[in-house]
């Protein structure tokens, strides 16, 4: 019984903690202009894709289909957060929030109470969509090479779960 009330205590405040982060997290995001978000968008597509590709995370996992156990969503989490950190590290800013949009994209898909979160994150980021196209445009002239297809194929892509239409 003691153990019971220690983990709904353990969980409440980490569950408040989550939330205060998250929403910190979509305030930064409401902030930003439609093209601002555009070119995360366009990076934090590059990013998945590139995690995927690597086996940063499984792929298709944020598609339909059943979720991999919490303790793996949180493994797969911890490895993105690390990613996330050396972007910051390194001063890639944009990066940095495209890759803490999957990472906090995962932690709504494992924390119910947290999907309406995930929602308002990705009708944010919705609204960068029509600048998509041109961020990815002007990411390969800095690039000197084309994205992959698979790039310019997805970029619209919600994850399961998170799109209001």
């Amino acid at each position: 019984m003691l153990k019971d009330w220690f983990y709904g205590k353990v969980r409440n405040q980490a569950l408040g903690a989550s939330t205060k982060e998250l929403q910190k997290f979509v305030d930064g995001l409401k902030a930003m202009s439609p093209k601002d978000l555009g070119s995360v968008v366009a990076v934090a597509t590059v990013i998945r894709i590139n995690f995927e590709t690597n086996g940063v995370v499984a792929e298709n996992i944020f598609s339909d289909g059943p979720l991999p156990d919490a303790e793996a969503l949180g493994l797969y989490q911890f490895k993105i957060n690390k990613v996330a950190k050396k972007f910051r590290k390194m001063g890639l800013g944009v990066d940095s929030i495209g890759a803490m949009i999957w990472s906090y994209t995962l932690r709504c898909l494992n924390v119910p109470e947290l999907r309406p979160l995930g929602l308002a994150m990705w009708a944010e980021l919705k609204r960068g969509f029509a600048h998509v196209e041109e961020a990815l445009k002007k990411g390969e002239e800095e690039k000197g090479e084309p994205f992959p297809e698979r790039v310019w194929a997805e970029w619209k892509f919600i994850p399961v779960g998170f799109s209001r239409s």
